[in-house]
C-alpha cells in the first residue's frame, strides 16, 4: 500500500491495482473527460462504474444518512487518518480480500480535510457480471442450492470476526457462475464471537421481509431463508 498526502488529500492506494495511479481518479469529471464511465447505480447517493487500462472499478463518495445527512450532507468531524471512512473500508476489506473472501478488491481510498470536517471517497474493484439478489429476485426465483450457498458464504465472514453494520439483501451479489459476494463494508469492523452474529441475521432477515412487503413479484418466501439458514449452520 502507497501513502500520499498533498495538501488538504491524503490517498491510499494499492499499486497492484492501476498502471498508473493518478490523484484525479478520485474525481468523476476525470472519467466523464477521458470516455470511461461505464455505468451507475443509484440508491440514495451515486456509485459509479468506471474504466481504466487495468479493468473496471467502482467509484463511490461518502454520505451521511439520517437527519445529520441533512445538514452535513457528505462532511464528517475530522478523526485521526486510519479511522475515517474511506481508510478504515479500505482497511477491513483489505484483510479479508487476503484471507480469500468474496468481497471487492480496495484500491485506494482518499480523505479530504477542511478545517474540522473531511470528505471521504473510495476506488473497489468491481465484481464483473453480478447483480444484487433483490433485483434477481424481481425477476426470479433461487434454487435451494444457490440459498445454501449464500448462507455458507455469510457464514465465512461471520467465522472470520466480521461484523457487517448493514447486513441486508442488497449488499448480497450473485454472479453469473452462481458464486455469492458481500459489498458495502462502510462502518463494517472485526469482532469476538457473541450475539451479534445472530443479531446480522436478524437483520437480513428483515431485510428480506421488507423486500417481500415493498414488490408483489418478489420470488422469496420463508422457505428460502430456511434454505439459507441450512447453509449458514452446515458450515
Amino acid at each position: 500500500m502507497e501513502r500520499i498526502e498533498h495538501g488538504s488529500e491524503i490517498i491510499w492506494y494499492d499499486p497492484e491495482c492501476f498502471g498508473d495511479f493518478h490523484r484525479d481518479y478520485f474525481e468523476i469529471d476525470y472519467w466523464r473527460e477521458h470516455n470511461a464511465i461505464r455505468g451507475k447505480a443509484v440508491g440514495r447517493n451515486t456509485t459509479w462504474f468506471v474504466q481504466d487500462e487495468v479493468g473496471h472499478k467502482v467509484l463511490r463518495h461518502y454520505y451521511r444518512g439520517g437527519m445529520i445527512g441533512r445538514v452535513m450532507e457528505d462532511t464528517f468531524l475530522h478523526v485521526a487518518e486510519s479511522k475515517s471512512r474511506a481508510m478504515a473500508e479500505f482497511t477491513v476489506l483489505a484483510k479479508l480480500y487476503r484471507k480469500g473472501l468474496p468481497v471487492p478488491r480496495p484500491c485506494a481510498a482518499r480523505m479530504v480535510r477542511s478545517n474540522l470536517v473531511y470528505r471521504a471517497d473510495i476506488i473497489l474493484t468491481r465484481i464483473e457480471h453480478a447483480r444484487d439478489l433483490v433485483a434477481i429476485l424481481k425477476e426470479k426465483a433461487l434454487s435451494k442450492q444457490e440459498w445454501q450457498g449464500i448462507g455458507k458464504t455469510i457464514r465465512q465472514f461471520h467465522a472470520a470476526g466480521l461484523y457487517h453494520a448493514d447486513l441486508n439483501s442488497h449488499n448480497l451479489l450473485l454472479d453469473d457462475n452462481g458464486k455469492s459476494w458481500l459489498i458495502d463494508f462502510d462502518k463494517c469492523h472485526f469482532r469476538q464471537p457473541g450475539s451479534w452474529a445472530r443479531e446480522n441475521m436478524d437483520r437480513l432477515l428483515r431485510s428480506f421481509r421488507k423486500e417481500q412487503g415493498l414488490h408483489p413479484d418478489f420470488n422469496w418466501d420463508e422457505q428460502d431463508w430456511q434454505a439459507l439458514l441450512s447453509g449458514y449452520k452446515a458450515s
